[in-house]
């Protein structure tokens, strides 16, 4: 009889993003505060009266007890939320 040799593969620990490292550090004292930035595009038509508005963007605010931190725009929320995180991070 054959024996069939057993690996043991120890599984790779997660990368954390910086949101989930933030939430280690502070847990309930980091407060993100998301909102909504509404870009207006100027058309070609200077007689339109109705504002073209352009696509939703999101900005985060994160506030720690030492520090607050202010992201740039992105398309998504999350992406936002990792960038302030990010930024707290660094600093």
């Amino acid at each position: 009889m054959e024996t069939k040799e057993q690996r043991v593969v120890a599984p790779k620990k997660p990368t954390l993003t910086p949101k989930a490292i933030i939430h280690q550090k502070f847990g309930k004292n980091a407060c993100y505060v998301v909102e909504e930035v509404k870009e207006v595009c100027q058309t070609g038509c200077p007689g339109l009266s109705i504002p073209q508005t352009g696509p939703c963007l999101y900005r985060c605010t994160l506030q720690l007890p030492e520090l607050t931190v202010v992201s740039e725009t992105f398309k998504k929320k999350k992406d936002a939320e990792q960038s302030a995180a990010e930024m707290a991070i660094e600093k």
